[in-house]
């Protein structure tokens, strides 16, 4: 058991409320607020040599809304009876960024 730093109540840091609710170890559930900025980092399915994208959200249930979108849509976790068009989800109406894109050398053989 713990005092919280901010209202000085005994709480579990152990507990799930607590592991949900996330925030500093210090604090209780009540006054863990998490303010993070939440990221996600993507690849593309482009053959051998893929890019990646690094997208920002405004929290969590529009990030783990797009990456269950991406997993079905991706085929990760099918490896090779991945079928485009089979068990689709549509695109989620959320909002995010792209904060950074490194694209792959399309080019990955040496050929011209």
């Amino acid at each position: 058991m713990r005092i919280c730093t901010e209202c000085e109540t005994e709480f579990d840091p152990r507990s799930k409320a607590k592991r949900i609710a996330g925030g500093l170890i210090t604090n209780c559930v009540d006054c863990s607020e998490e303010t993070m900025v939440r990221y996600a980092g993507v690849s593309a399915g482009e053959g051998k040599m893929s890019s990646v994208q690094i997208l920002k959200f405004e929290n969590s249930a529009d990030r783990t809304a797009y990456l269950d979108y991406w997993k079905v849509n991706s085929g990760l976790y099918k490896g090779k009876s991945c079928q485009i068009g089979h068990g689709l989800k549509k695109t989620p109406s959320i909002s995010f960024e792209t904060v950074a894109t490194f694209k792959a050398n399309e080019n990955h053989k040496g050929k011209a």
